[in-house]
């Protein structure tokens, strides 16, 4: 527990996940009332109402962002850059690439700095929505394509077919983005 103390909020948080996804519910009740707020510092936080940790944790799992893993080492620095680079997307559309070996927290380090609530609040205030792609025949490539335009036709008025191949979803995603999410 010292060294945890020694730790920022996020060390003790992530301890308390651990006690408590791994079977020592009694233990980390103990801890339950030491858990230091989520916060995002000083500035007010809105988005379309969103005011709570519990609120932001709906909007990401809404967008399909991976949740936390019960272990979950941070790395501040990692998790800044990616931040740095997504914020560059307000002013200047495109993408972030994240890349390296599987298995070095490529996934982890993304959804970690998507947690935060002012920048979604700045550069997303529609929200994310989170694609795993990774190796896919053109099958499971099409299921992917179908699934996104599915989720961002959601809050659609006109009930669309799902795309019948991969070309179609193309077209279908490139206009649902121009026309329903610009940014």
């Amino acid at each position: 527990i010292n060294i945890i103390l020694t730790k920022d909020n996020n060390a003790y948080r992530s301890f308390y996940n651990a006690l408590l996804h791994e079977g020592y519910r009694d233990l980390a009740a103990l801890l339950q009332d030491g858990i230091p707020a989520v916060t995002s510092g000083n500035r007010k936080s809105s988005m379309d109402g969103m005011t709570s940790y519990g609120q932001l944790k709906t909007v990401l799992c809404e967008g399909g962002v991976p949740q936390r893993p019960v272990v979950f080492v941070t790395r501040p620095k990692l998790v800044d850059a990616i931040k740095k680079k997504l914020s560059c997307l307000g002013s200047d559309p495109g993408w972030v690439t994240v890349y390296g070996m599987a298995g070095c927290g490529k996934t982890v380090l993304t959804a970690e700095a998507l947690r935060d609530h002012q920048l979604l609040e700045d550069y997303f205030p529609g929200g994310v929505h989170w694609i795993s792609i990774g190796k896919q025949d053109k099958a499971g490539l099409l299921i992917k394509l179908q699934n996104v335009c599915s989720r961002l036709e959601h809050d659609s008025t006109l009930s669309q077919r799902p795309p019948l191949n991969i070309e179609e979803a193309k077209d279908r995603l490139r206009l649902l983005m121009l026309r329903k999410y610009p940014r």
